[in-house]
């Protein structure tokens, strides 16, 4: 929310001066979104909306942020850690949970998202 305090001292002469200060308190409760996933050239890269630190499982969702295995991730333009890669793999899912620096990640039995690469072969 907004806050406004007032500050108030007095020295021993009894000099008095009052100031005030204002400020804006923003709350973050919310996991990091996964907002775009791609194959680039050898990688499974993922885009989240927010900074954060990404891990996969190959079975399930269900397994604790620590135990997964960690996603490599890389700073956007801004210097923003919101680029996450991995080495492409068509013969396995990647169970994907991204985590914030608030901690905030998905429910202990749920995934930020589910990825299953697949190869598309086109004729020539």
């Amino acid at each position: 929310g907004d806050y406004e305090y007032f500050i108030k001292c007095i020295d021993l002469g009894g000099n008095s001066d009052v100031k005030s200060t204002e400020f804006i308190v923003e709350s973050d409760s919310e996991a990091p979104i996964v907002v775009r996933v791609y194959h680039e050239a050898t990688y499974l890269r993922l885009v989240t909306n927010e900074e954060a630190e990404c891990v996969y499982g190959i079975d399930t969702c269900n397994y604790p942020f620590d135990d997964g295995i960690k996603i490599t991730s890389t700073e956007d333009k801004n210097g923003d850690e919101t680029q996450h890669f991995t080495d492409w793999n068509t013969k396995k899912n990647f169970y994907v949970k991204c985590q914030d620096e608030y901690g905030n990640q998905p429910l202990p039995n749920s995934c930020s998202i589910i990825v299953r690469p697949v190869d598309i072969y086109g004729e020539v």
